[in-house]
């Protein structure tokens, strides 16, 4: 085999592994180096959501079109299937005519979608180097995702066990997530509670405890064999895709994130798609990613610059307006597209951005604040 059928591919994370998984499917050999002794090790067995909004395909076909396989929990939840509540709990129930999301956990359980990835790889011969850290690469291609560098957006939760049907519930309150949201997913007894905060990180144990009065509030839970977790989230104002057309950066490494929710998970996996396609078909990696991602990207940093700008009685306006709806699904998808009024306030939203102040460190005693451990694993 010539040298440019060997890739070089440095983290297991959903990007690198879904390039992992179109190259060897194209006959390349493919090694993948992975620091940590196994696949979703950031994570504690918590469910995430793959949205199902923003294109007009079902995130389930586009899958199939990028060459995974579904080998994971990916449970379907509808408008059906759970509630929204606002900044005064008022009760919200959104009609939806498909999935809103698809549930899907991460970690090392076999049932998580990292360890789906990480099975699908390995049956098609790419060779994995588990505990393996690669600091430069030599002439030949390589793709880079090593995940998320810095904590522009934070999680605070825990994973426990529950006697609840399967739900998801959304809360949208500054007093409790800081210019995001708070969640509880239920999926098969288990089940994942978390805020989220773009600002005010200092006081994450604060929200974090409102979150769970609130969640207490408007459902009988039960909470059994708690884990707490952090987690984070990077994104850029401009993703940084790549240099030469040599380097080829996927994934959160590269600030392909949703920066208005988080829903990044996609993103990820379609940039590791895009960067196995521009090596088997000889074509420029950066041009897929303007073309297929970079819109989409820019409209989240819109999104979020509205979003931020909003507070509790924008939040409420919206949630009212949502009930409305025989189908949130278009409003969703036409807010996640590209307009002409979206990138006028990309220009905003980027000047913006990049002058957000956010906090290098704190001045807490025994520091465990989830927004500057940068990246450790933590219960």
């Amino acid at each position: 085999m010539s040298k440019e059928k060997y890739i070089t591919i440095v983290g297991a994370g959903p990007a690198g592994l879904t390039a992992a998984i179109n190259l060897a499917n194209a006959g390349f050999e493919t090694t993948v180096y992975e620091q940590n002794e196994n696949a979703g090790l950031r994570f504690n067995g918590d469910f995430q959501g793959l949205e199902n909004w923003s294109d007009e395909e079902d995130t389930l076909q586009i899958l199939n079109r990028i060459g995974i396989k579904i080998n994971f929990l990916c449970h379907p939840y509808s408008g059906n299937d759970g509630l929204f509540y606002g900044p005064k709990l008022e009760k919200v129930k959104v009609k939806t005519s498909r999935p809103l999301f698809y549930l899907i956990e991460r970690g090392s359980d076999p049932n998580s979608l990292d360890q789906g990835l990480r099975k699908q790889a390995e049956e098609l011969g790419v060779n994995i180097l588990w505990g393996k850290n690669l600091e430069s690469v030599d002439d030949s291609k390589a793709i880079v995702g090593t995940g998320p560098k810095a904590a522009d957006a934070i999680a605070k939760g825990m994973v426990f066990r529950t006697s609840l049907d399967d739900i998801f519930i959304g809360f949208i309150d500054d007093k409790i997530a800081p210019k995001a949201y708070a969640y509880l997913l239920v999926n098969d007894g288990k089940a994942t509670f978390a805020t989220c905060m773009f600002e005010d990180f200092q006081n994450e144990k604060i929200y974090y405890e409102r979150a769970l009065r609130a969640v207490n509030t408007v459902i009988d839970i039960d909470i059994n064999e708690p884990e707490e977790f952090g987690g984070f989230v990077n994104f850029f104002n401009e993703p940084k895709i790549s240099k030469d057309n040599r380097i080829l950066y996927v994934g959160e490494n590269a600030g392909f994130q949703d920066a208005l929710w988080g829903f990044g998970i996609k993103y990820a996996m379609l940039s590791g798609y895009y960067a196995a396609e521009s090596i088997i078909h000889n074509q420029n990696y950066k041009k897929l990613c303007e073309i297929n991602l970079l819109p989409k990207l820019k409209t989240s940093l819109a999104n979020r610059w509205l979003f931020a700008h909003l507070y509790n009685p924008g939040y409420t306006f919206i949630l009212n307006k949502l009930k409305t709806m025989d189908d949130v699904i278009p409003a969703l998808k036409k807010h996640y597209n590209t307009s002409m009024s979206k990138k006028l306030v990309y220009q905003i939203a980027k000047h913006w951005y990049k002058t957000r102040l956010i906090d290098k460190q704190c001045m807490h005693e025994n520091c465990d604040c989830v927004w500057c451990r940068h990246g450790k694993h933590a219960h």
